[in-house]
């Protein structure tokens, strides 16, 4: 749990709180705190001929409950497309766990107690269990199963639950914590932004935050002790502060601030259909992630030159079974025509880890981040290994579609994989089915090892992509979810810079290109010392594309490599940095 914020008061007498910022944007309004009043449940005896009737009223809650999940997800995918509703895809899924579902069944016939109370208890004890887990993802889940539980049991009580009709004025919402149902109700004429309590960037609160285009910060504890119903406040959700009482002089330079941000997003719609080439002449790839079809239409409106990483785990994650062969080959088209003239990398199923399913049979592991996971998956699961391959075969026939396997660790594993892929791609050639002559292959650089014998992997492919996430936390032994730990995950160490160096080098001295897809790419602060390291091709989150090639644009080559080198041999990550923060200040300081 985070520590309270420490307040800094100022002569103006503003005082000014740090959170984490969780999603872009400045606000001034007065404030609202927001205190949800928990669920209380009365426990009462019951008798055995009772059970039945207390199980037909759990079963018509869930019902009620699924109704109203349903609705605001179908009100989200209308006002903001099927990605940010499918945030309750997870909710639907708690509705009917079944695991949760049997217990209850089970303790209303040992306990004999009114299943509301019953219900209650074991979700909370549900709850809690996923706060101890070390996965800060499945520690965000547990706010789901309390939202859904909350529901339940109004539903159950036949309660209604809060909605924002006492907001009267345009306010920023303080609470302890917004849960998805909260943010996705919000009534947002009169909503700013908001700041919790608790929380953080990868919680489904946060993403709501980002998709309604709401400023928003999160573990911002202590606030509530000081703030005032009404008091006017200043959020910044570019650094994380809140500002109570802000003065007119603070108002102005935020006023500036604002100015010159909208300024340089009309310069950055010049630069979408550009191309980024450094001022020696050095041409860089700039393409866009894509995860969802949602993904697709702003690849044009932001100058994506094609996609250079599809992921293709959602499509295996969400449902109760792997998609068919035509079902991933209606996907993959659409994906490939939608970036023509350029070309997709479809990465082939990237599971394990913190993505698994029921369905996907992949049993518990101490080490999951270490374990049953990427290419390991589908080297043991061949049959789902071939179904995927096929369809991304029949989907080249477009033309521009080429294949990356995630997780290579060795050279047999490589070998396999390609084996598989030319027997499916035989197996086409007998059936008549049509397919691109040639389709590239590549792998994702992500572990320590394939960095290290890149030499010899580059003999065997076509390209490289560098996941730097990854790769950046099996080298630093630094689990970049973890909050006690987060400040050793350093991009610009020079262990992580060396790696990086030398996985282009041995690319091109094997005549093939390398890219990076990982957060670095989309780091502008980073960019200087990915030209300098050689990278050919650099793909992130299409929304930052323009902001990348203008800052490629504006550097020279030759002088990054340069920087690199002295970066390289120092010891520190926080001294590269600064080296990085003088470059960007000098080369590129309008658009930081």
């Amino acid at each position: 749990m985070s520590e309270p914020s420490t307040p800094q008061s100022t002569a103006s007498g503003e005082v000014r709180y740090k959170g984490t910022p969780a999603s872009p944007g400045v606000a001034i309004a007065p404030v609202v705190i927001y205190r949800r009043d928990e669920v209380t449940v009365s426990r009462r005896k019951i008798k055995a001929e009772d059970v039945p009737n207390e199980i037909a009223r759990l079963e018509q809650a869930l019902i009620h409950t699924r109704q109203q999940l349903q609705q605001i997800r179908a009100q989200l995918s209308d006002s903001l497309g099927e990605k940010d509703a499918s945030i309750f895809d997870a909710h639907l899924l708690v509705v009917e766990d079944v695991a949760l579902l049997e217990s209850v069944k089970a303790q209303l016939a040992t306990r004999l107690l009114n299943v509301d109370y019953i219900y209650h208890q074991l979700a909370k004890s549900f709850a809690q269990k996923m706060k101890e887990l070390d996965d800060p993802y499945l520690q965000e889940r547990a706010s789901d199963i309390i939202d859904v539980s909350r529901r339940v049991v109004q539903n159950l009580k036949g309660v209604k639950g809060e909605d924002w009709k006492f907001l009267d004025e345009p306010s920023i919402i303080f609470a302890h914590d917004l849960s998805p149902s909260d943010t996705a109700t919000l009534d947002r004429t009169l909503v700013r932004g908001f700041v919790t309590e608790v929380g953080s960037k990868t919680s489904h609160t946060a993403i709501m935050a980002r998709s309604l285009n709401l400023p928003a910060v999160v573990g911002l504890r202590g606030f509530g002790d000081f703030a005032d119903f009404g008091s006017e406040v200043l959020l910044d959700g570019h650094e994380g502060l809140l500002i109570l009482n802000p003065s007119d002089q603070t108002k102005f330079e935020y006023g500036q601030i604002e100015s010159r941000r909208h300024a340089v997003e009309e310069k950055l719609d010049e630069l979408r259909e550009t191309i980024s080439i450094t001022t020696d002449q050095r041409r860089i790839t700039v393409s866009a992630n894509v995860e969802l079809p949602e993904d697709l239409s702003p690849l044009r409106e932001n100058g994506a030159e094609g996609v250079g990483l599809f992921r293709t785990e959602f499509l295996f994650l969400n449902g109760d079974a792997f998609p068919s062969e035509d079902e991933q080959i209606r996907l993959y088209l659409k994906v490939a025509e939608a970036a023509l003239p350029h070309s997709i990398i479809v990465r082939t199923l990237d599971i394990g880890g913190d993505k698994k399913a029921d369905h996907a049979a992949i049993e518990a592991e101490l080490n999951p981040f270490l374990g049953w996971r990427g290419i390991r998956y589908c080297l043991g699961r061949p049959e789902v290994f071939r179904t995927q391959l096929r369809a991304i075969c029949r989907a080249s026939s477009c033309g521009n579609v080429r294949i990356m396997f995630p997780m290579i660790t060795e050279i047999g594993e490589l070998r396999r994989a390609r084996q598989i892929l030319n027997q499916v791609r035989d197996e086409l050639r007998e059936e008549g089915i049509p397919q691109a002559e040639k389709i590239d292959v590549g792998i994702m650089i992500e572990v320590p090892g394939a960095a290290l014998i890149a030499d010899q992997l580059a003999k065997e492919v076509d390209f490289f992509s560098i996941g730097t996430n990854d790769l950046i936390q099996y080298t630093l032994a630094v689990d970049r979810g973890n909050e006690r730990v987060s400040d050793l995950y350093q991009p610009t160490h020079p262990a992580v810079l060396r790696l990086i160096g030398s996985v282009c080098d041995a690319a091109h001295r094997n005549n093939i290109w390398v890219g990076v897809c990982g957060e670095m790419a989309s780091d502008i602060l980073l960019t200087p010392a990915l030209v300098g390291l050689g990278v050919d091709e650099l793909s992130l989150g299409s929304v930052f594309i323009p902001r990348i090639k203008r800052a490629i644009q504006t550097l020279n080559y030759a002088e990054m490599q340069n920087l690199v080198r002295e970066m390289q041999g120092r010891p520190t990550a926080e001294e590269n940095l600064r080296l990085l923060e003088d470059v960007a200040k000098r080369c590129f300081p309008d658009i930081l």
